[in-house]
């Protein structure tokens, strides 16, 4: 005859003790046992009282129905397994049990068995058939033995799709996260650091469960040949790191250095509560080498701008050492350009590109004879064309060396005129290049402000007054718009001031 649960039998089904964990620690797979016997469950729960896999011990929870089931499932996290009976409160009660753990809460991973001592009401084909179920058992097949491999193989699938569960979502997190890392260059990864460690810091607690503690961690970077800890988890520091990856690493511990082509560097470490799975082990380092990789290339692009930046400068100081004027007046061109890129709604980075090309506006002078350049009178024709074919001299000394294309089109168009009368080629309106058109305006009110060979400074209002005069003539409306709105801001001044005035 079979008797009812209470709920205080429900409260008390754990199997408790060192068993419940395995003496290990770690917290216990969870087993539901649905059954209105209470001799079912008493006895489900002696015969696995000992049982340990992967070295976690069983809990053993008993439901007297399936409406308790549900209350428990509600409540309660991570149940592995479901031993089932079918006939409960109704002939079907454990088959509505099934299909609301599988549609109403939508748990596939736990693994459900149908224990039944009524055969004949619930059929074993009808029910593998129709519901999803991973076994039918009839109760009196299962002695002792057979109940352990049972729950056994059981665990042992509830296991593996939890690790491909964990798997697929540590991938996901790596696979969202990774092209960020490459949308960011050297300086700018100061603002990705944080999310780099968050990442690291979920996969390293992947199939750990929601007990462990991460006692400390770390992501560093080497620089001059020490470490340079860029974000942090606990107490950590470059003598803590230093000394932590000098000796072997605990179950507890991961170093894991970012190296490329035998270059370290970088380096991660965390120390945990617990020993980190296999699975946590590889992801975290699937997701340095990420990391490795993206650090590689910034440090990469950083070389080849400080290379490119390097060229224009060797370039531009051979046109100073060309024409005494040329040095200032360079610095000046490359802060003015930036300045006004940025009125213009350019970004920080396009207005610095603008700006570092700008340097080089004028390299074709090295080309023109000095008695022109430097002529204090005015210049006869034939003297005026040399000095217009500094533009294509300019083309031919950039060349067409990749990178160096803002610098060709700010050389070969920055003396065109936006009503088409300019020159080398007679470009008109916004067949000019935006970067030739933003330092058209300000070498021509840099020049105008500074002595020359040939003319005397002018005022800066007054040089102004002559920009905005020639605005839609000489220059694009737009641009001197926004020029206007720096010179009405004070923002010339400034660059006059500090870089010495008008001369």
């Amino acid at each position: 005859m079979k008797t009812t649960l209470n709920k205080r039998s429900i409260a008390n089904s754990s199997t408790g003790g060192k068993h419940a964990h395995g003496g290990s620690g770690k917290s216990p797979w969870r087993v539901l046992v649905v059954d209105d016997d209470e001799d079912v469950i008493a006895i489900t729960r002696i015969n696995l009282r000992n049982m340990v896999f992967a070295g976690r011990g069983v809990e053993i929870i008993g439901a007297g129905s399936a409406r308790e089931a549900r209350e428990i499932l509600a409540s309660t996290s991570d149940i592995a397994l479901g031993l089932i009976d079918v006939v409960m409160e109704t002939d079907d009660a454990g088959l509505r049990l099934v299909e609301f753990i599988r549609e109403g809460l939508g748990d596939h991973k736990i693994r459900l068995i149908i224990r039944t001592g009524q055969p004949g009401r619930a059929p074993e084909r009808y029910i593998i058939d129709n519901f999803d179920i991973d076994d039918y058992k009839e109760k009196g097949e299962l002695s002792s033995g057979k109940l352990y491999a049972t729950v056994r193989s059981a665990l042992k699938a509830y296991q593996d799709l939890t690790t491909i569960e964990l798997a697929g979502k540590g991938l996901e997190s790596i696979l969202q996260v990774s092209p960020q890392l490459f949308l960011h260059s050297i300086e700018s990864l100061e603002d990705v650091y944080d999310k780099i460690l968050t990442i690291m810091q979920e996969l390293s607690c992947v199939g750990l469960g929601g007990a462990v503690t991460i006692l400390g961690g770390c992501l560093a970077i080497t620089q001059q040949d020490a470490w340079i800890v860029k974000v942090k988890v606990g107490e950590m520091d470059e003598a803590t790191l230093s000394e932590r990856i000098r000796r072997t690493p605990a179950d507890d511990e991961i170093v894991i250095p970012l190296a490329r082509h035998d270059e370290i560097i970088g380096m991660f470490y965390f120390r945990h509560s617990q020993p980190l799975t296999p699975l946590a082990r590889h992801l975290m380092r699937i997701f340095a080498g990420q990391v490795a990789t993206a650090l590689y290339v910034s440090h990469a692009q950083l070389d080849l701008r400080q290379a490119h930046a390097h060229a224009i400068r060797m370039l531009s100081d051979a046109a100073e050492a060309k024409d005494a004027c040329t040095g200032e007046h360079i610095l000046r061109i490359v802060t003015l350009t930036y300045l006004l890129a940025n009125a213009l709604g350019l970004s920080p980075d396009l207005a610095a590109g603008y700006a570092t090309a700008s340097q080089l506006h004028d390299i074709g002078k090295i080309g023109v004879p000095d008695h022109v350049l430097n002529k204090p009178g005015k210049l006869t024709d034939a003297e005026f064309a040399a000095v217009r074919e500094h533009s294509a001299i300019g083309v031919a000394i950039i060349g067409n060396a990749k990178g160096f294309s803002l610098a060709r089109e700010i050389a070969l168009c920055h003396h065109e005129r936006w009503d088409g009368r300019g020159y080398p080629a007679g470009l008109q309106g916004e067949e000019i290049p935006l970067p030739a058109r933003i330092v058209a305006v300000v070498d021509v009110f840099d020049a105008l402000t500074h002595h020359r060979p040939y003319k005397s400074a002018w005022s800066v209002e007054e040089a102004v007054a002559e920009i905005e005069r020639l605005a839609g003539k000489s220059f694009d409306p737009e641009v001197v718009r926004a020029f206007l709105q720096l010179y009405r801001a004070g923002r010339l001044e400034d660059v006059m001031d500090a870089q010495g005035g008008a001369s």
